[in-house]
């Protein structure tokens, strides 16, 4: 077991952690049919187990700005501040660092192709190399570049469902 490295979380996997304790925590059922990975109890004790693997957690600050918007599109909005008092919470529980990653500091080639979310990410896991960064994410297409990019990547539904 890797106790090392560290792990750079994408929106999908953070969604999905503040979605499963929106439902479990706070009883908002709303949300239960948006829950597209943590559907048993297994799969988001794994995703922890796998995640307490790592030495370090981090993200983008633009994978703020999209839960920022998945935030927004959820009803009731009166909910919103509890959404947001669980995203603190995972980034706490999980020591979370959040890096920034200027326009400039990206390759507008991917960019362009994938947004600067995807480029931010890619970027912080270049400059994290030494420490063995591993992405966490749901989209495959993503998933498929950092592979070609050389750069170690993990989706979530593996890491929910193991093989072994």
């Amino acid at each position: 077991m890797r106790r090392g490295g560290v792990a750079i979380l994408d929106t999908g996997p953070i969604w999905e952690l503040v979605l499963y304790n929106a439902v479990k925590q706070l009883g908002f059922a709303s949300l239960k049919g948006d829950l597209q990975y943590f559907v048993r109890p297994e799969a988001y004790e794994n995703c922890g187990d796998f995640l307490s693997t790592f030495a370090g957690k981090t993200t983008s600050a633009s994978v703020v700005v999209e839960l920022y918007g998945r935030i927004q599109r959820t009803q009731p909005k009166k909910g919103h501040p509890q959404l947001w008092e669980l995203v603190y919470e995972e980034f706490k529980n999980m020591r979370m660092g959040e890096e920034v990653v200027k326009l400039l500091e990206m390759d507008v080639n991917l960019v362009a192709k994938y947004g600067p979310t995807d480029a931010s990410l890619l970027e912080i896991a270049r400059r994290s190399r030494a420490q063995e960064a591993v992405i966490l994410t749901v989209d495959g297409e993503f998933h498929a570049r950092c592979k070609k990019e050389r750069i170690s990547s993990q989706l979530l539904i593996e890491v929910c469902n193991p093989l072994s």
